[in-house]
């Protein structure tokens, strides 16, 4: 059963997603929604086939997953391309383990955008694994090799993340433009794009306050935060509040009516759009050398989560009969993939 839109904006009522007109940007297989925030930057929700995939189906995994990142990039560099000055020089982050996976960088060179590339590891100190509440980060890696013989000129900064509580990118942010200035280079405008809350995205304005142009790009919504900080979902059931002291609260990021209406036939209410975006990824760099992502535990741990999801959807006063449907399909599919593996 596919939702009416009537029933759709119902159903965002009453899980706190709120649903938001923004300014339509086509992108050849993809829409851009400017959208109004409370906030000093500027916000576009990209809407496409792949975004929506990508983070509604924990199952896409490997090479199908980077695939489809690449996919989505390409019509997110469009759109940076369109907000950027041709004329600046540009510089893209690579944000360490996991951002290359967003394909960014690959999608700016196939459409002919000239870049220099920095390279950032941060690590957390403490908290791990779907528990950021305490956040303490170190960086342990970083390249600013591809810098040379570019100095005393204004550059875009392009960055490519998961964006959820923003500690991450405020610290490798800060990082970089100390070291940039050093390097007698400045930073004009930046462009941040991926998975992205509202708390990290106000949380990382603070290490961009003395820039100019501040743009966000999310995929789909700008999520929801659960209260482990890590989990991103577009609505649903906070598992880990319920986990921890036995409340049934509902969460809800932001998106458009558009994408939502996309994602509602496939996403389970209440999982984790980006998942484990690092462990998805068959291949990921560490600055010095190359690390197999755990795509096996990034499917375990996901079909435990929907298990535990699924009964406590079931108990929510906006639990809709057509979600099972959705919960069956995606638990198929992950263990489906797990078999894969094991094969």
């Amino acid at each position: 059963m596919r939702p009416s839109d009537e029933e759709l904006e119902e159903l965002a009522s009453s899980v706190s997603l709120k649903l938001v007109e923004g300014d339509a940007i086509s992108l050849e297989g993809a829409y851009a929604y400017k959208i109004p925030i409370s906030l000093p930057c500027k916000v576009y929700i990209l809407d496409c086939i792949e975004g929506r995939e990508v983070a509604s189906k924990p199952e896409l995994v490997g090479e199908e997953f980077l695939k489809a990142n690449y996919n989505a990039a390409l019509k997110a560099a469009k759109l940076v391309v369109d907000l950027l000055d041709p004329d600046t020089p540009k510089l893209l982050l690579h944000i360490l383990r996991g951002s290359p996976g967003y394909r960014l960088h690959d999608a700016l060179r196939s459409i002919g955008v000239d870049y220099r590339e920095i390279w950032v590891r941060p690590r957390y100190l403490i908290g791990g694994f779907r528990d950021h509440r305490e956040r303490r980060i170190e960086v342990v890696y970083e390249s600013y090799r591809d810098l040379q013989g570019l100095e005393h000129v204004e550059c875009d900064l392009i960055v490519a993340d998961t964006i959820a509580t923003g500690t991450t990118l405020s610290a490798s942010l800060s990082r970089v433009l100390g070291k940039l200035k050093s390097l007698g280079l400045t930073v004009k405008d930046t462009v941040v794009y991926g998975f992205m809350s509202l708390e990290g995205i106000r949380n990382s304005l603070d290490a961009m306050s003395r820039l100019g142009q501040r743009v966000f790009i999310a995929l789909e919504d700008v999520t929801a935060l659960a209260e482990n900080m890590y989990d991103m979902p577009l609505y649903g059931v906070d598992e880990t509040t319920y986990a921890r002291r036995r409340v049934l609260r509902s969460i809800g990021g932001i998106t458009v009516l558009e994408a939502f209406r996309g994602m509602v036939a496939s996403y389970a209410p209440g999982m984790d759009q980006p998942g484990d975006w690092s462990e998805r990824q068959p291949l990921l760099y560490t600055g010095e050398n190359n690390e197999k992502g755990d795509i096996k535990g990034h499917l375990k741990r996901s079909l435990e989560t929907l298990r535990r999801l699924r009964p406590l959807t079931r108990r929510a006063e906006w639990y809709r009969e057509w979600m099972d449907e959705i919960f069956s399909a995606r638990e198929k599919a992950i263990t489906e993939a797990i078999t894969r593996i094991n094969t």
